[in-house]
């Protein structure tokens, strides 16, 4: 887990790369224990819920 509490894992505008995969998988994660176990959710700054449930993070993808 991040520490101090509040401290970003990503930041706006960062590109996310190889080595990201493994910040990206902690947060697939947190979402997934929301998912299957009600009351467990987190709060995902950036992340937003969808009506089914999916939680959806608005990017930019590079041209090329």
């Amino acid at each position: 887990l991040p520490y101090p509490p509040g401290v970003p894992l990503l930041m706006p505008g960062e590109m996310l790369t190889k080595e990201s995969r493994t910040v990206l998988d902690f947060l697939l994660m947190l979402c997934s224990v929301g998912q299957h176990y009600p009351g467990f959710e987190t709060d995902i700054h950036g992340a937003k819920q969808d009506e089914d449930g999916v939680y959806r993070v608005r990017v930019l993808k590079m041209a090329g």
